[in-house]
């Protein structure tokens, strides 16, 4: 009987003993469950956080992007004539572009990016102010070189003016300085056996076409020996000359042409009567004469006559 006690006494302290462990397994495990929950929650106010933090930094690094694309804009939309700041420009623009890829690539923090920003956009602002300045006093020169070209313009306008008034004056005095003449006249003449000459407008009894005219009185001509030419047109158009080569031709209004006859004069602005004759050396035909008289290149006098 003590025996069966006894066995029973250490059954029960076994069991005992067996249920304290598993009590303290029990609450040991829940307590690693109550740490692991506790993490687990930890980890994911972290993720979280991370998250916040990502988005933030993201939202940072698209607003940095936008700013810088805008002021490559801004770069590309200022224009100067300056070769000095328009090679400045480029290479400003080219750090924009070269922070653009750096976004793009992640390789540098959001406070260099802000800070690189914010360094181009002063001197952006710089460059800004400059070409301001250039353009007001482009503006400037332009206004004052549209005043001096106007003046310039008003000041030729009087010059050519002037021009035009000389060379008018010139054409005057020059025309006024030109022989006149009046009473000019041609005829047939019929020369007689005693060398007397009388007038006959029949073409084949005349011997000669004889020309008259007086030459006036001009105080501007410049005074001395002139020569003066005779044409005569026969009803043809054929002038009459002795020769038809250069030695028997003179110029006259810019051209040159056959002459019928001339004289020599020495013309001291005294008025003078003058004969010039033309002596035939062929039939005249009958018909409308045309007579032109000229002195310096120029005609001085105009007649016509007839022969039956």
């Amino acid at each position: 009987m003590e025996n069966t006690t006894s066995n029973g006494d250490i059954d029960l302290k076994n069991k005992n003993k067996t249920n304290k462990i598993m009590l303290v397994l029990i609450v040991l495990l829940f307590g690693f469950c109550g740490f692991l929950i506790w993490q687990n929650i930890q980890l994911k106010n972290v993720v979280a956080e991370k998250e916040i933090v990502y988005v933030e930094i993201s939202t940072e690094r698209d607003n940095v992007k936008a700013e810088l694309e805008d002021m490559l804009a801004q770069y590309n939309a200022l224009e100067t004539n300056n070769g000095e700041i328009k090679a400045e420009l480029e290479l400003e623009k080219a750090k924009i572009e070269d922070l653009l890829k750096k976004i793009k690539g992640k390789d540098w923090s959001i406070h260099q990016l802000k800070k690189e920003t914010e360094t181009l956009r002063t001197i952006m602002k710089g460059f800004v102010v400059q070409i301001d300045s250039l353009n007001t006093v482009n503006k400037e020169l332009r206004a004052e070189k549209e005043v001096v070209q106007g003046e310039l313009k008003s000041e030729r306008n009087k010059t050519e003016n002037l021009t035009k008034e000389n060379e008018g004056l010139s054409t005057k005095v020059t025309i006024a300085s030109y022989i006149k003449t009046s009473g000019l006249k041609s005829v047939g003449v019929r020369v007689k056996s005693d060398n007397t000459g009388k007038e006959n407008d029949r073409a084949k009894k005349i011997d000669k076409i004889r020309t008259t005219f007086t030459i006036l009185k001009n105080e501007i001509t410049p005074p001395g020996e002139k020569w003066i030419y005779v044409r005569i047109l026969s009803p043809d158009g054929k002038v009459l000359s002795e020769k038809t080569d250069d030695s028997n031709k003179f110029d006259f209004n810019g051209v040159k042409g056959l002459y019928s006859a001339k004289k020599s004069i020495n013309y001291q602005n005294q008025e003078m009567s003058l004969t010039i004759d033309w002596k035939k050396i062929e039939e005249f035909p009958v018909g409308e004469y045309n007579v032109e008289v000229y002195a310096d290149g120029v005609d001085i006098g105009k007649t016509k006559f007839t022969l039956k």
